[in-house]
């Protein structure tokens, strides 16, 4: 049996680990679901953000299937910049395309994306989309009937602990409390200033303390994010080697990082899907939309806290505490990986 060569085009820009996280576990599904099958399969990586157009072109004269793993298709310059690698498909016809796990927004939709992702959609090739997030707006999106139809799955990044073999610490008794820039809130029109979320930080950290919870700040890998933690501690009198540690370099680190805690506290969306993939409680710091779509689809939409609760750190401890008590609902979770691999086969098996 032939050898099928899979290309996923991954999404690796500045130092946010998520994105490659996504990208290292969509081929780690793959991969198992080839083996599961006995199908001899061949997976490479290629860059979107690569601007050597050429290497991806002599890619694709060995390619039999691309495959986009999943993240936001919400920024208008970076789905055209997929678009046009997804068109240079066009000069092998035998080549089919699969868009998996993508985020599309609910909310504040802008017109011009809605036409990119249309178009994208559109393509003869592609043969299967599916969304981590609101799947009415992909079936609205979705004009041209395909082999699979649309369907709701998780993000890959739910795989993190098996596609890199990492296991939560069971003895920990620090809470990671994951830091972003302070001024995205602002930028989202969430009615947060860059002053309260700085405030909001300083007094979860007061009140885990009062609660005798010992607690770290930590980043998903942006180094501008990093150094606000820094400054933070500095204005807090702490110590930086203590609460917030070196900067981390690698996706691997990452996640070993958020298992060595009990619990979460994060603003970034993909240090809460890792620590659901570690079994590791955690509260979303909302400032996007597509962090209650990933609540509502794992059924902790009370861990994810609103505008109106940010401000609360009574509130927000509260929250960490219950889910600490409660756990996740393994059922839940499970029948929608099983879901999700199901559209994962039809990649492998057509």
């Amino acid at each position: 049996m032939r050898k099928k060569n899979i290309l996923i085009y991954k999404r690796t820009y500045k130092h946010n680990y998520g994105d490659p996280i996504i990208a290292d576990c969509c081929g780690y599904l793959i991969q198992t679901a080839a083996e599961k099958h006995n199908l001899p399969v061949k997976i490479s990586m290629a860059n979107v953000f690569c601007r050597l157009s050429f290497l991806n072109r002599l890619r694709l004269r060995h390619t039999d299937i691309i495959v986009y793993p999943g993240g936001d298709l919400n920024s208008v310059p970076f789905n055209e910049m997929l678009l046009k690698l997804l068109h240079h498909a066009e000069a092998y016809p035998s080549i089919e395309i699969y868009i998996h796990a993508i985020g599309i927004n609910r909310k504040k939709v802008k017109k011009r994306n809605v036409r990119l992702l249309k178009e994208m959609f559109r393509l003869p090739q592609v043969k299967q989309v599916t969304t981590r997030g609101d799947i009415g707006k992909l079936e609205k999106y979705m004009k041209t009937p395909k082999p699979y139809p649309p369907a709701l799955v998780f993000d890959p990044a739910v795989w993190v602990n098996e596609a890199y073999g990492i296991e939560r610490d069971p003895n920990s008794d620090v809470i990671g409390i994951g830091l972003i820039r302070p001024e995205i809130f602002s930028e989202r029109s969430t009615g947060i200033s860059e002053k309260q979320v700085k405030q909001m930080y300083k007094d979860i950290v007061g009140e885990l303390e009062t609660r005798g919870f010992r607690w770290q700040f930590f980043t998903n890998g942006l180094y501008g994010e990093y150094r606000f933690g820094v400054r933070l501690l500095k204005e807090m009198g702490r110590s930086r080697r203590e609460y917030i540690g070196h900067h981390i370099f690698s996706a691997k680190k990452l996640v070993k990082k958020i298992a060595g805690y009990r619990a979460v506290i994060a603003a970034r969306m993909h240090a809460n899907i890792i620590a659901t993939s570690l079994n590791i409680p955690s509260v979303g710091l909302v400032w996007n939309d597509k962090m209650n779509l990933f609540a509502e689809i794992i059924g902790c939409q009370d861990r994810y806290i609103a505008q109106e609760h940010l401000t609360d750190a009574g509130y927000i401890a509260d929250r960490m505490e219950s889910a600490i008590r409660e756990g996740y609902d393994q059922k839940r979770i499970h029948a929608m990986k099983q879901k999700t691999m199901e559209t994962i086969q039809n990649i492998i098996l057509d």
